[in-house]
């Protein structure tokens, strides 16, 4: 699942990843702990039909697959099981893919992997697709 690394074929340093991903997430209101719970959540429900799909809000076709082990986090904080959720929006058209790792890696880092990466999660289409509000104070 990490034989290609999970910068793809992102030219730019991860800093610079990093930094315009937390622009967009910022500028959007969001945390990366929400769409982490967001992706958690479609986890949990597609998880009940293991490698069936199931339609979730009637908006989003999720399968889950699992398989066997663990995969390591980059950051060296955690090793984390391996599997992949596809979701597909049935009103946009959008695809998203992520597993264990994935979720670790944005709620931790706001590490949403590079341009290329097979797990690469663009922030604004989860917050957008997902309809993440911002938060409000109080």
């Amino acid at each position: 699942l990490t034989l290609h690394g999970f910068l793809g074929a992102d030219g730019r340093k991860l800093a610079d990843i990093m930094a315009e991903d937390a622009r967009t997430v910022a500028a959007a209101g969001v945390t990366h702990g929400q769409i982490a719970d967001a992706l958690e959540r479609l986890t949990v429900a597609g998880r009940d039909l293991m490698e069936s799909e199931v339609v979730v809000a009637g908006r989003y076709v999720v399968t889950v697959r699992d398989d066997r082990g663990v995969l390591p986090s980059p950051f060296g904080d955690g090793h984390f099981e391996k599997g992949d959720v596809v979701m597909t929006d049935r009103t946009t058209g959008v695809r998203l893919r992520w597993n264990g790792l994935t979720t670790h890696m944005i709620r931790a880092w706001g590490f949403y992997c590079g341009r290329g990466c097979d797990y690469r999660l663009e922030p604004g289409d989860a917050i957008r697709v997902l309809g993440i509000a911002a938060q409000t104070e109080g």
